[in-house]
């Protein structure tokens, strides 16, 4: 007598962990762990003057000696007015040309490059960083959050199946002989 085995049939409940599992992980692996390992800094675009970037959008940057900085390059400058001075902000611009220490950039905005370093883009994520744009951003992620709770927990549960049963009980089961 040879035995075959039979393939197990992974059921709906394994394949919506592993896409949950996927949505969370994603997200954290390219938002934390790769910029932790690469030594990238996160910046999340506020306006929309970059090509590439729009507004909402996480950009992962490299500093960057102000010596290596080119024309076209994408980078993220402080618009720094004074420490107390609640207009500064962090702008995410292409640089049109350097002419010695001044850098043009797009927008008609122009920079001084008196920093060692620079934050340079080297990687453009879009829409992640809207919860963080947004006024109440915080509110609608949260909601979310709490929608998808459910969903979680419902998709993890397995499903009894209801067995029919075909002979009613007390009475003996016949039995075979074997041999």
């Amino acid at each position: 007598m040879e035995i075959a085995p039979v393939p197990h049939r992974s059921g709906r409940g394994e394949w919506r962990r592993l896409t949950l599992g996927l949505l969370v992980l994603v997200p954290v692996v390219l938002l934390v762990l790769l910029p932790a390992v690469l030594g990238l800094d996160r910046y999340v675009v506020t306006d929309t003057a970059a090509p590439g970037t729009g507004r909402g959008s996480v950009v992962l940057a490299r500093e960057t000696p102000r010596g290596d900085l080119r024309s076209g390059d994408v980078v993220t400058v402080s618009t720094a007015r004074g420490s107390q001075d609640p207009s500064d902000e962090r702008l995410t611009r292409r640089i049109t040309s350097i002419d010695g220490d001044l850098a043009q950039l797009n927008g008609g905005l122009q920079v001084r490059l008196e920093q060692d370093t620079y934050a340079r883009v080297w990687l453009t994520i879009p829409w992640i960083g809207y919860p963080f744009v947004v006024d109440g951003g915080w509110v609608l992620l949260v909601m979310i959050a709490v929608a998808a709770l459910p969903l979680a927990l419902r998709g993890g549960r397995r499903r009894r199946r209801r067995t029919r049963r075909s002979m009613p009980s007390g009475l003996p089961r016949p039995t075979l002989p074997v041999g």
